[in-house]
């Protein structure tokens, strides 16, 4: 008969917060006990992906659900289920205990924002279009649980304060599950920042660690940039010939990792850094015309950058027109996409980025399900940053199976944790712990080919050249 204890203790450390003025899932709370205690996993306790709904409430998360400012249907949802702490386990008596904002019985919403505007333009119509997709195939299936995936997709500008703002809005007003970065280091960094202070989980691609790395919400389904450095030194040596070695990176502190890490793995892999700069967040023609001149002067055969799409077909194109032609590598994902190749060729010649995603080249059969179901779903013919939204959601959708039909934001947390490897042959797997939130050791390599300008995939799951 401890429950009620526990329930006084939790109704008593709830007025202690109130009295300090923090309430839970208001903006600047910066705990990462919102996500419940760590290492217990709804995956191990009864919340497998057969659908067992036993759950697991790991002890210490309140019955009442932590919510965002102004956000409705996420009170508590009972008693802890096969809770386990110190080594002490209770029968299952009722659902988990936890945040279920955004969950109904029929729906789970959920947030994107990517830059659709500012420097790093992506298509909107690619994000209306493609990020339902998978959700309307799986709902043939019999969705998760018998739910659709309601997506709502904000244009954050490319700007790490409007990312907040509208993450902010998406949590406050629109009531979203979890929240996922479409793109841009600054922006993710920003928003997942702000989603973990709230108690709300966040999903993006790997960019930076720093910033990032201990954010109990956050993880990176594919990669992080300073984890990409030892590949793509790797493809410099082994397939480019080594040589003069330069380092173009945008100056920001998002950056500081990647940058050091591509320093470090230049260094050991025997590659002479010649040039080694910031660049602006935004590259002007003048500035691409200094960067370039500098580039140039250094004589480096290879040039590394990590910079926005915008920038890095500014920067080329300003060295081709000085008859300057290196070869453009960096980690993924945006200077990766058909699009940059669409803009900057043939300036860009054969640049090779990695990427969590292949290309559209080889999709069909590593994945023949996907253009079906664009062709059916959206209408026309797929682009990159759709089978991209593809492969997320896909990803997505395992881990919400996973962590059961009454799935709360402490449990899919907890599920992410649970070290269950999630495999969608269109990501690398991911595999996570309550220590290790960047879950991927392996990427996509992709090349340009001007000729068609497009990206072809010419390494597939790679963790190594």
């Amino acid at each position: 008969m401890r429950r009620p204890r526990v329930l006084v203790t939790l109704l008593v450390l709830m007025m202690i917060a109130a009295a300090c003025g923090q309430k839970a899932g208001v903006g600047g709370a910066t705990s990462n006990d919102a996500f419940g205690a760590g290492g217990a996993s709804n995956v191990q306790a009864g919340g497998a992906a057969n659908g067992d709904t036993g759950g697991t409430g790991a002890t210490g998360v309140a019955d009442t659900a932590t919510t965002a400012p102004g956000a409705t249907g996420a009170t508590g949802t009972g008693a802890a289920g096969s809770a386990t702490s110190a080594g002490t386990s209770h029968a299952a008596t009722a659902t988990p205990a936890g945040d279920r904002t955004g969950i109904t019985d029929t729906t789970i919403t959920i947030g994107v924002h990517a830059p659709i505007s500012g420097a790093a333009p992506f298509p909107q119509s690619s994000f209306q279009k493609g990020s339902p997709v998978y959700w309307d195939f799986l709902q043939t299936k019999g969705g998760v649980f018998g739910r659709m995936v309601k997506v709502i997709i904000m244009d954050d500008e490319y700007n790490p304060a409007s990312a907040k703002r509208v993450c902010q809005q998406m949590v406050e007003q629109n009531h979203v599950f979890l929240l996922i970065g479409g793109g841009g280091a600054d922006q993710i960094t920003a928003c997942a920042q702000y989603a973990n202070s709230v108690g709300v989980p966040y999903l993006s691609a790997g960019v930076n660690e720093n910033g990032l790395r201990n954010l109990r919400g956050y993880f990176a389904f594919s990669m992080s940039y300073p984890a990409q450095s030892p590949l793509l030194v790797q493809w410099a040596t082994k397939k480019l010939g080594g040589g003069k070695f330069a380092i173009a990176v945008e100056d920001t502190p998002s950056f500081a990792d990647a940058h050091a890490s591509i320093v470090s793995a230049a260094k050991a892999g025997g590659l002479q850094i010649v040039y080694d700069k910031s660049i602006p967040k935004t590259v002007q023609q003048t500035d691409a015309l200094s960067i370039a001149n500098g580039l140039r002067a250094s004589g480096a055969q290879i040039v590394y950058i990590l910079a926005s799409p915008q920038s890095f077909v500014n920067i080329a194109a300003a060295a081709a027109g000085q008859a300057y032609n290196p070869h453009w590598i960096g980690p993924g994902i945006t200077s990766g996409l058909n699009l940059v190749a669409q803009v900057g060729c043939p300036a860009i010649g054969a640049a090779n980025f990695l990427s969590p995603f292949p290309e559209l080249d080889v999709i069909d059969k590593l994945d023949p399900d996907f253009v079906p179901a664009y062709q059916k779903y959206a209408g026309g013919t797929p682009d990159d940053i759709s089978l991209a939204l593809w492969g997320l959601n896909k990803g997505l959708a395992q881990v919400f199976l996973a962590a059961g039909k009454d799935m709360t934001r402490q449990s899919f947390v907890q599920t992410l944790e649970s070290g269950k490897r999630f495999t969608t042959n269109v990501y690398p797997a991911g595999q996570f712990s309550p220590t290790n939130h960047f879950g991927s050791t392996q990427a996509h390599m992709l090349q340009a080919d001007c000729s068609s300008r497009t990206y072809k995939t010419v390494a597939q799951f790679a963790s190594g050249f």
